[in-house]
């Protein structure tokens, strides 16, 4: 099974924005506020970005109406680099400061094909609360497959606890989400929502 697009068909509109995120609680925040000014359903990830003076973090948004207007409403007076991909462009639209265009490019480029990402929203996210077997996790909420740390095999009676915070990852054109062993013979995501140092999940 291949991550589902919230509806998109060919007419894919992807928005990544380099605003030279800090790590991925910044990232997150302004992805949280990309997402409320577009108000419709998206694909939102991060992006680590190598290179230049330090390691940062980009965003996109990938959605089947043009996000375009009201990124750059949110994002005017940042400083941002954008990078904007339409269906049928023969190339994509570039903004803001050189030395960011190169991240929100590589963001743009990784969230087409589906290669590489952090997701924080997609469709059937909402599903993912509670404690839940593996495959009904799965089903619920779009997710390709679950891989457990260490290669421990996971069968799909295996409980789940979500802990109402998942970050799957994109690889391949799927949508992976990394598990660890807990107390209880639960497993939990890899990644915890106290590790950021914001705590808040919106």
């Amino acid at each position: 099974m291949v991550l589902h697009e919230p509806d998109l068909g060919a007419a894919e509109v992807i928005v990544a924005v380099d605003a030279d995120s800090r790590d991925t609680a910044a990232a997150d925040h302004l992805l949280y506020e990309l997402i409320a000014a577009v108000d419709q359903p998206v694909v939102a990830c991060t992006h680590m970005v190598v290179g230049g003076d330090r390691p940062h973090v980009a965003v996109s948004l990938a959605g089947a109406a043009d996000l375009a207007e009201p990124i750059r409403a949110v994002v005017a007076d940042r400083g941002a680099g954008l990078a904007i991909t339409r269906p049928g462009a023969s190339q994509p639209e570039l903004a803001g400061p050189s030395q960011l265009v190169r991240g929100a490019y590589v963001a743009a480029v990784e969230a087409a094909l589906g290669t590489a990402g952090r997701v924080v929203r997609w469709p059937g996210h909402e599903h993912g609360r509670g404690v839940l077997p593996a495959a009904e996790l799965r089903s619920r909420c779009g997710i390709d497959r679950l891989e457990a740390i260490g290669g421990l095999p996971i069968t799909d009676d295996a409980l789940v606890d979500t802990l109402d915070f998942l970050r799957p990852v994109r690889r391949d054109g799927q949508l992976v989400l990394q598990l660890q062993p807990a107390a209880g013979n639960l497993l939990i995501p890899f990644e915890l929502q106290h590790q950021q140092k914001c705590c808040a999940d919106h």
